[in-house]
């Protein structure tokens, strides 16, 4: 209960000190509007200890841009009014009434929409500029460019080649004629999956920059789904490639996720998730998987792979120059995403093949 003598008392905001920036490493980063309610006596009285807990008001005028960056504190966002996009790993929109919750290390940003954005930033634990001359921020770097960008597709290719999936192509696993066959049958759902998806990709697209390109590169894939179902080890020998023994809905909706990408991404993206994860991906499974099983799957199916997944990979770091660094910045959250499914995918056809009793 309170004191007799305690008297409700209001705070204008006006009142609370505001900064707009601050300097990091020499560099001056813009923040938008930021009055931290420690820098209020009144408020800084009332509160919890400065480890417990920082509540800020913020806010962005329109179009105004507060960079990708992270910080080592979880921290949560509640927005009061107005509306923007969040940037950043993940990317959407935003709107009065979201709260959004960040967690230590994810990158993220926010640029405000025409009516600006307006919310409270709440820490738990130390405030992020409660002492602006120590910023607990770390601004993302701008020139995020193309090489940078294939270098990390190239640091998660080497991540992907160390799955199981991998390991049991050259163990012996295989060896077993049942297990071989549930995992030729499990790919085979990939496979045909991998013909939705270019078939999808090039009937939504209209821009005449990418349209011929997809199209080539359609026109060279096909039929591959046909030639890895026609199997020599007593499977499916000339089988239609839908003929499988495997049913399995958690590889289905694996699979059907990247077709998916291809009706709601724009052709830049497209291109990223094919050319840069699927292409490079495909590289490596074919060279290790060959010697192990051309002999039980139409050796043409390697071939063919063997002689244009190069060519096809590099085309993508080709429709991927002269991008703006914030786009760069965006396909990287968006491959992560591709491999993490496409790792899903492959383990999942590795639990299907050890479920088979050898």
């Amino acid at each position: 209960m309170l004191q007799p003598e305690a008297n409700i008392f209001v705070v204008d905001r006006a009142r609370i000190p505001a900064i707009r920036s601050v300097v990091q490493d020499g560099k001056l980063h813009e923040l938008g509007e930021l009055r931290d309610f420690r820098w209020h006596a009144e408020l800084e009285r009332l509160m919890p200890p400065a480890e417990t807990l920082a509540i800020s008001y913020v806010a962005l005028k329109p179009n105004e841009v507060l960079r990708p960056h992270t910080h080592p504190i979880q921290s949560m966002m509640i927005f009061y009014r107005g509306a923007g996009t969040m940037l950043g790993q993940r990317p959407q929109p935003v709107r009065q009434g979201d709260v959004v919750v960040v967690p230590p290390g994810c990158e993220h940003g926010f640029v405000g929409g025409p009516d600006g954005l307006w919310g409270l930033s709440i820490q738990f634990g130390h405030g992020l500029y409660t002492a602006p001359d120590r910023p607990r921020v770390v601004f993302s770097d701008e020139e995020y460019d193309l090489a940078q960008l294939c270098a990390h597709n190239r640091e998660r290719l080497g991540r992907f080649e160390q799955k199981p999936f991998f390991r049991i192509l050259g163990d012996g696993t295989l060896e077993d004629s049942n297990r071989r066959r549930t995992f030729l049958d499990a790919l085979q759902v990939w496979v045909n999956g991998n013909q939705t998806l270019l078939f999808t990709r090039q009937g939504t697209c209209r821009d005449p920059s990418y349209a011929p390109i997809f199209l080539k590169h359609l026109h060279e894939e096909m039929g591959h789904d046909r030639l890895h179902a026609d199997r020599q080890d007593g499977g499916h020998p000339g089988a239609a490639p839908e003929t499988s023994t495997v049913r399995d809905p958690a590889l289905e909706a694996i699979t059907s996720w990247f077709p998916y990408q291809m009706l709601v991404l724009d052709n830049v993206e497209k291109a990223a998730i094919i050319h840069l994860v699927i292409e490079n991906a495909s590289i490596s499974y074919h060279r290790i998987a060959k010697p192990h099983l051309a002999r039980y799957v139409n050796t043409e199916y390697f071939d063919v792979h063997l002689a244009v997944d190069a060519e096809h990979a590099a085309l993508g770091e080709e429709l991927l120059r002269n991008q703006h660094p914030r786009t760069y910045r965006r396909l990287k959250v968006i491959i992560d995403d591709a491999w993490d499914m496409l790792e899903a995918m492959t383990d999942r056809v590795t639990d299907l093949t050890l479920a088979v009793d050898g």
